[in-house]
């Protein structure tokens, strides 16, 4: 048994390192995001060093671009962007919708965040404690199942967000937008709800086996004596009275010693 949770204390200890070392760059990435929004907000779109921009508009002409890879006969006439092979674009409103781009991301990247410090903090109990199945744990499973689908209900809010600023920014086509859903997030949420149930299924079956090991012995009180019936005892008669003393037996002349009694003459 020992060694079996030294294995799962290893493999938690591996995926802590890398969970941490995968938060160190996302956090990296956050912090470039952050300024290169702060550097968008900043920046004059008029005062862009390209030779492209005229009076606040990007007049870019597609056929001076190198293009190869992209069949410019499959490029539509987006909201009438592209005109006779020139797309002419309004810098404020790119500016704003490249911002929102951005923020977003943000966003997107924080949420990331947080679910590898959740899952950190998880790995980081297991390689210390005795066993994997604790209260703490469950908690912790249970909150990366609700983080998982409050982020994938918040990412369908956003994404509609961001693409009806797109369309109404920049005058695109279509009334509706359209945005599509994903149910990855929805199932790993599930998978965390059925990790948690299986850990509070493993937490409850370790606490009744300590509670049998270390449980005394029973002890066992004699029965308390019964009080044996009494004895019926048979009433012992009274001792018959003495008889008065006989008279004196007269003792009899031996026979030899009586005469018999004359016969009578004829």
């Amino acid at each position: 048994m020992e060694k079996k949770l030294k294995k799962v204390q290893r493999g938690a200890a591996v995926g802590f390192v890398i969970l941490k070392i995968l938060r160190i760059f996302l956090l990296i990435g956050i912090v470039a995001t952050i300024a290169a929004l702060v550097i968008l907000a900043v920046v004059n779109e008029n005062d862009l060093p390209l030779d492209a921009v005229k009076d606040g508009k990007l007049v870019l002409d597609m056929q001076d671009l190198d293009l190869s890879q992209l069949n410019l006969d499959a490029v539509p006439d987006v909201g009438g962007l592209i005109q006779d092979g020139v797309l002419t674009l309004d810098l404020k409103d790119a500016k704003l919708v490249i911002m929102l781009l951005v923020a977003a991301g943000i966003l997107v990247l924080a949420a990331i965040y947080v679910l590898l410090l959740v899952a950190g903090n998880l790995f980081k109990h297991m390689k210390a404690e005795d066993t994997p199945f604790t209260a703490g744990n469950v908690r912790r499973l249970n909150l990366l199942g609700i983080l998982n689908v409050a982020f994938w209900a918040c990412s369908i809010a956003l994404g509609y967000f961001v693409v009806s600023e797109i369309v109404r920014r920049l005058a695109l086509p279509g009334d509706s937008v359209s945005v599509s859903l994903s149910l990855s997030s929805l199932l790993i949420a599930l998978i965390f709800f059925f990790l948690a149930r299986l850990f509070s299924f493993g937490k409850a079956q370790g606490e009744a086996l300590a509670a049998a090991q270390t449980a005394p012995a029973p002890v066992y009180e004699p029965a308390p004596a019964v009080e044996a019936a009494p004895v019926y005892q048979a009433p012992v008669p009274e001792p018959a009275p003495v008889a008065e003393e006989p008279a004196p037996v007269i003792e009899a002349t031996p026979a030899e010693a009586v005469e018999p009694p004359a016969e009578p003459e004829a």
